[in-house]
């Protein structure tokens, strides 16, 4: 659904914990981020206005971020776009690189995660992509905490 520019990483990961496609390329200029936003045929997110100028007048789609909190900035896209966030968070996107995210048993993990998390939790995930692998440790319920939050705030 989404590009976002260099400046808004923090913003695609989240967005990814909601659920929603979001492409982030790293550390690529103007010009080849207005490219990879035409090829993948998605909306370019940007804090840039000179960059939202140039790839409107190519008649990209493109959502001007204003400068804002990251909470404040998932809500006004969830109402913008009518996103379904029903599931956040969502375990089927990697936050790290939106590859998706297959559950994974304590033997395909084993050599991933220190001993300790083996132990303690049951239930793993493994990004297909880039194999990093995720598991419900103590910050998933700062992240449910935060995401109920933005949920709420949508929904006023």
């Amino acid at each position: 659904m989404f590009v976002a520019d260099e400046m808004l990483k923090k913003l695609a990961r989240w967005l990814r914990l909601l659920g929603v496609e979001t492409l982030y390329p790293d550390s690529i200029d103007d010009d080849e981020i207005i490219k990879f936003t035409k090829k993948h045929d998605k909306v370019l997110l940007t804090m840039d206005s000179e960059l939202c100028r140039r790839a409107r007048k190519q008649g990209l789609s493109v959502f001007l971020m204003p400068r804002k909190s990251t909470e404040e900035q998932l809500v006004l896209l969830i109402k913008r776009f009518k996103l379904d966030v029903s599931d956040a968070p969502s375990k089927v996107l990697c936050p790290l690189c939106n590859g998706m995210l297959k559950e994974a048993g304590k033997k395909d993990v084993k050599s991933k995660v220190p001993p300790e998390v083996l132990s303690k939790h049951e239930a793993f995930w493994m990004c297909k992509k880039c194999k990093k692998v995720f598991w419900e440790g103590s910050h998933w319920e700062r992240i449910k905490r935060n995401l109920e939050k933005v949920k709420s705030m949508a929904e006023d």
